[in-house]
């Protein structure tokens, strides 16, 4: 018996050898490009020196056309076609679009497949002879892939191209299917009847800010949550990316599938990127979309919520909503999950962190501070729904967006009210 388990593990350490210097022979049947309906997403940017179509694959059509799950490895491929209307070469840079994206041949390692195996070496190839040229020619037309990092919910892509003397930066905004967000059960144009809108001008828009609520609110309204400590101005193609550009990560929908990974990372740790966030209320319902900026444990980061106001400002669009640092978890009977994050208490300093966000984003055109929340200075704080103490100044940051990159020089700043220092909140 001795010599035939001895031999049974000769025989399989051989296989597991073989394997592993010869390699598994596999299969490699890609669904043509042309059967997979990704371009009906696709986006089209143009100048007078080139044009700029982007689209990201889903899960699903990336495993169709590189017959491997990509998604799987943290692989996203986003399709580009650049034509070229100058009477030069010009130069396209993947890294305006993912500075850290992955090189073709190792998208195909990590996807399972070696350029040095002969069995594998079709499908590696495929990786290599279908990312987008770099260098594209006078009247040229260019098209491939960029082997991108995952993300998921709302990608900026930025995609720049250099000429002689001359450069070209085109964002899009772009929807990756799959992915169930908290706000995709929100339909913005409808939360008002137009008729019910006030357009206000700036003066208006303070007083109105003024006006507002202290603090979000249980669902019934009858408890006081978190401040009201946040108003941002900005059409749709200036907010989201403003905050992706700064690292801002849109959340999952509360389903089982997000709740149980909340809880594995809960335990094991981790950064969740896309974690779900509690509904908390204002203007009678839950948060319209939620965002969060994650640091290397689920346990840690900026989140805020915001909601779509009944009031414009100028003609713009404004949202309404409330930011805190996560700085670790804690058990509660206040939660139906039985656990929740505990917040920085001064969240002031998160407020002030979220201008730097946008600020080092270039998106940020001009702000200011408003009053409204009421100070609860640090000898007597309030608490939110969960029992964690805050301090304020009282006051609400006041953002305005621009989709024109702007430098820290050209930003305006409107002295309606001026924070306190910490030390002052206290007194």
């Amino acid at each position: 018996m001795r010599r035939r388990i001895k031999s049974l593990i000769r025989s399989a350490t051989f296989v597991v050898l073989v394997a592993a210097v010869t390699g598994c022979t596999s299969t490699f049947n890609p669904t043509p490009m042309d059967q997979v309906p990704f371009m009906e997403r696709a986006e089209t940017k143009s100048s007078d020196e080139v044009t700029i179509t982007v689209a990201v694959l889903s899960a699903d059509e990336a495993k169709a056309i590189f017959d491997r799950k990509l998604y799987k490895k943290g692989i996203q491929p986003i399709f580009l076609e650049i034509t070229n209307h100058t009477d030069a070469f010009m130069l396209f840079l993947p890294s305006s679009l993912d500075p850290l994206y992955f090189s073709p041949l190792e998208a195909a390692q990590k996807a399972g497949l070696t350029w040095r195996n002969e069995s594998d070496r079709e499908a590696a190839d495929f990786f290599l002879d279908n990312q987008i040229k770099l260098e594209i020619a006078a009247g040229e037309t260019a098209s491939g892939y960029v082997y991108a990092n995952r993300n998921k919910g709302v990608r900026l892509v930025m995609a720049e191209v250099v000429g002689e003397n001359w450069n070209q930066h085109f964002e899009f905004l772009v929807e990756v299917p799959g992915f169930k967000a908290d706000y995709h059960r929100v339909d913005a144009d409808a939360l008002y009847p137009d008729r019910e809108i006030v357009d206000l001008d700036l003066d208006g828009l303070r007083a109105w800010i003024e006006e507002l609520p202290c603090c979000v609110t249980n669902a019934d309204g009858t408890k006081n949550g978190d401040p009201v400590n946040l108003v941002v101005i900005g059409t749709e193609h200036q907010v989201w990316p403003a905050f992706s550009r700064a690292g801002w990560d849109p959340t999952e929908a509360m389903r089982t599938g997000s709740a149980v990974k909340t809880g594995v990372f809960g335990v094991f740790g981790g950064a969740y990127r896309y974690a779900p966030i509690s509904p908390l209320y204002l203007f009678g319902r839950s948060q319209d979309i939620a965002l969060q900026k994650v640091r290397s444990n689920i346990h840690y980061r900026n989140h805020l919520r915001l909601w779509v106001a009944p009031v414009t400002s100028n003609g713009h669009p404004v949202l309404v909503g409330q930011i805190s640092r996560d700085i670790g978890s804690r058990l509660t009977s206040k939660s139906s999950t039985l656990t929740t994050h505990r917040i920085d208490p001064n969240v002031d300093e998160t407020r002030a962190s979220l201008v730097q966000d946008l600020i080092y984003s270039q998106a940020l055109k001009a702000f200011s501070h408003a009053g409204g929340v009421g100070e609860a200075p640090r000898d007597a704080p309030r608490q939110n729904l969960t029992g964690d103490v805050y301090f304020t100044d009282g006051r609400r940051l006041v953002m305005w967006l621009t989709d024109e990159p702007t430098t820290i020089l050209e930003i305006d700043y409107l002295e309606w009210e001026t924070p306190s220092r910490v030390s002052e909140v206290s007194e």
